[in-house]
């Protein structure tokens, strides 16, 4: 689920731009909502957010070679190759 959130987010995630506040973003994908913030930080774009009603926190730090974090308090650590890109189409972005 990791995996596909973060494909969806890079759909929908627009360059961080430095801010006082940043915007949160929302989009629902195989009927679970999903609303992150995305900052860059050097070479790392932080996202920071919840699903499944804001039960399941999670903050993904994205670099060149990987995604590592946290999800509902899981430790989670993947290689960018193995993200799947879904279909834009089955996100529904709010």
């Amino acid at each position: 689920m990791i995996k596909s959130l973060f494909a969806a987010a890079a759909l929908i995630a627009v360059p961080a731009i430095a801010q006082a506040e940043e915007a949160k973003s929302t989009f629902t994908y195989q009927g679970v909502d999903y609303t992150y913030t995305a900052a860059q930080e050097g070479n790392v774009k932080v996202l920071r957010g919840t699903a499944l009603n804001g039960t399941a926190p999670f903050e993904l730090r994205v670099t060149k070679s990987g995604v590592s974090g946290t999800f509902d308090s899981q430790p989670v650590n993947f290689p960018l190759r193995e993200v799947k890109h879904i279909d834009a189409a089955d996100i529904a972005v709010r």
